[in-house]
């Protein structure tokens, strides 16, 4: 039981670093090829991005189990009903 939710947790983990990678690379190429300048602090900003991920990966699972039910009724609601008038 712990392995399979580790296992559940890790791959949400795993999904919210994917959909950050394209401003995490935004980022890397403005400050090190726009800016030339090193990273300040990047103890910090590593400790940061692992908050921004755990964080991501909360507020999507909350959208899924809160919001995206509601969504999905109403959908189905206003399909069956078939006109908006």
């Amino acid at each position: 039981m712990v392995l399979k939710l580790a296992k559940i947790i890790t791959e949400k983990l795993k999904v919210s670093f994917l959909d950050l990678l394209p401003i995490i690379f935004v980022v890397l190429f403005f400050q090190i090829v726009v800016l030339q300048q090193p990273f300040p602090n990047l103890s910090e900003i590593l400790i940061g991005l692992i908050f921004v991920v755990v964080g991501l990966m909360l507020f999507v699972e909350g959208l899924e189990l809160g919001l995206f039910p509601i969504g999905e009724n109403l959908s189905y609601a206003l399909a069956k009903k078939g006109s908006l008038f």
